[in-house]
């Protein structure tokens, strides 16, 4: 893919969008240096760039331990503040590469945050050789209205609702856990958290319309309008691990997305006295193209081999 970014800076501004990118790479993966790998730059010069952002600003942006990293509570907002910039700046790179490339048969999917993050990787190098693909990123809502609009020619939800007037088909199911700050009072629970304790309890949330909320929502079996307000409403998972790392509160996420924070001691699983599975499903309009049908018979072949996901 054409790499535009390097380039482009938020003139004016103590934060530009490498420095962006660099910092949600890091709520994601929880390490600076896996971080800097991710975004093609060496762990001194990943370093450097924080420092740099955190002296303009007057604010720390990241707390560095054994376990790993962590953004603060600033370095959190800053994320939160510049994804729509970085979606915007994702988005202008593949217009220019269409432009440049001619690209315009690729297939365009449209898949929630957690399919995105935790499969698409894995099922567009397993379709590779059959089919160019061009992904969007939002929530389950956002993909359902792409694909209704025509927009994109296939999406992926996670989300436990039918999409109606839309073909679909199951892909497969993933749990989502309670997970919470190794200093949390859950941490050493035993008996599990019901229904009644997740809606009395402030927790780190993804907004209205995502997946993992309608899941949540539905398992509770009460109005959504009667549980406690959201500790913080986050719209991307990375930072929704930090800041359940961090202490806001507990959190409901994908198990696929937080198996590094678990295995690393950053967050401690809580047993669950109701059900959070939720189906993962392909879902399209009239027909199916070529592309499409390519897809998704490469994502069938790759859920048999040893390390497929959804388990």
């Amino acid at each position: 893919m054409l790499v535009v970014s390097q380039s482009i800076l938020v003139t004016g501004l103590p934060v530009d969008l490498e420095t962006l990118r660099l910092l949600q790479a890091i709520s994601r993966s929880g390490s600076l240096g896996r971080a800097a790998t991710s975004v093609g730059i060496s762990q001194q010069a990943a370093s450097s760039r924080i420092t740099g952002a955190e002296r303009r600003l007057g604010r720390t942006l990241l707390v560095r331990s054994r376990a790993g990293s962590a953004l603060t509570e600033h370095g959190l907002l800053l994320c939160e503040w510049g994804r729509p910039l970085l979606d915007a700046a994702t988005t202008f790179e593949r217009s220019l590469h269409t432009l440049m490339t001619g690209a315009s048969d690729a297939l365009l999917v449209a898949a929630s945050q957690t399919v995105s993050e935790a499969l698409m990787p894995r099922w567009m190098t397993a379709a590779a050789d059959r089919v160019r693909v061009r992904l969007e990123s939002g929530n389950s809502d956002w993909v359902v209205d792409e694909v209704r609009s025509g927009r994109a020619h296939l999406g992926f939800t996670e989300t436990p609702d039918e999409a109606d007037g839309l073909a679909t088909t199951v892909l497969g199911v993933d749990e989502l856990l309670i997970v919470v700050s190794p200093g949390h009072a859950w941490a050493s629970r035993s008996e599990p958290v019901t229904a009644a304790d997740l809606a009395s309890t402030p927790l780190v949330s993804r907004e209205s319309g995502s997946g993992t909320r309608r899941t949540l929502e539905l398992a509770l079996g009460i109005d959504p309008a009667l549980m406690a307000e959201p500790a913080a409403q986050l719209s991307s998972t990375g930072a929704i691990r930090a800041a359940i790392a961090g202490g806001v509160g507990p959190g409901v996420i994908s198990s696929l997305l937080v198996e590094d924070d678990l295995r690393a001691g950053r967050l401690v699983t809580v047993p669950a006295a109701v059900d959070l599975r939720r189906p993962f499903r392909a879902v399209w309009s009239v027909g199916l193209s070529a592309g499409a049908q390519d897809l998704l018979a490469a994502i069938a072949a790759s859920q048999h081999s040893p390390d497929s996901s959804p388990r």
